[in-house]
């Protein structure tokens, strides 16, 4: 496979990471026993138990999707212009590690591999890498030019704490102190997925107007 071959690919794999991961999280919602998941009572997590229908599906959708998204994080660190710009794509990269760390990790794993639990590292660490990354490479981008996408990048961070802080505002005083946890964990999942859409979306954009300009 050739070099564009390849960037071609790892661009696909880009667009194709965040609607898988998210596809699978949405579709898990929907067919998960009652018992096992609701909005107001449950974390998405509670769906990746080893017991629950929904195992198969939430866990491979986020092993799935974070591994898409590693190479698209080398493509966008290959196509990086400054420094920035690499380090937000080492970060994205990260995080996608982690969204894979969530789904190997999952809630109660220990009980069949590992003596740690790891679960809980490996989400504080994708959502807590997530916004950096984007506020990183969105940076990047402004001072590359491309302002636009830069700012889409640094708001779709910014969605994360507004919707973490958002929560824990509406939860002060309340009687069921973690209920709704699941809300802004997948607000957080969907600005991240949106984000990594975006990129991909304009690097295949770039791309196809590059082979439009060389068959010219």
């Amino acid at each position: 496979m050739d070099a564009p071959s390849r960037r071609r690919v790892a661009t696909a794999c880009g667009l194709a990471a965040p609607v898988v991961a998210l596809g699978a999280i949405v579709l898990a919602t929907l067919v998960a026993a009652p018992e096992t998941f609701s909005w107001r009572a449950r974390a998405l997590s509670e769906m990746g138990r080893y017991e629950t229908r929904t195992f198969p599906l939430f866990n491979g959708g986020l092993i799935l999707g974070g591994l898409l998204g590693v190479p698209f994080g080398c493509r966008l660190w290959l196509a990086a212009r400054n420094g920035l710009e690499r380090l937000g794509a080492a970060m994205l990269w990260a995080a996608t590690a982690a969204l894979v760390g969530i789904g190997v990790f999952f809630l109660g794993h220990d009980a069949f591999y590992l003596d740690a639990e790891f679960h809980m590292p490996v989400a504080l660490l994708f959502f807590g890498l997530a916004p950096f990354a984007q506020w990183v490479y969105g940076s990047g981008l402004v001072l590359a030019g491309d302002v636009r996408l830069g700012l889409v990048s640094v708001w779709l961070g910014i969605v994360h704490p507004l919707c973490w802080l958002g929560w824990l505002a509406s939860r002060a005083g309340a009687g069921e102190p973690s209920a709704w946890f699941a809300v802004p964990e997948f607000v957080a999942a969907v600005a991240f997925g949106s984000w990594v859409f975006a990129l991909a979306a304009e690097r295949y954009r770039r791309d196809s107007a590059n082979r439009e300009k060389s068959a010219d």
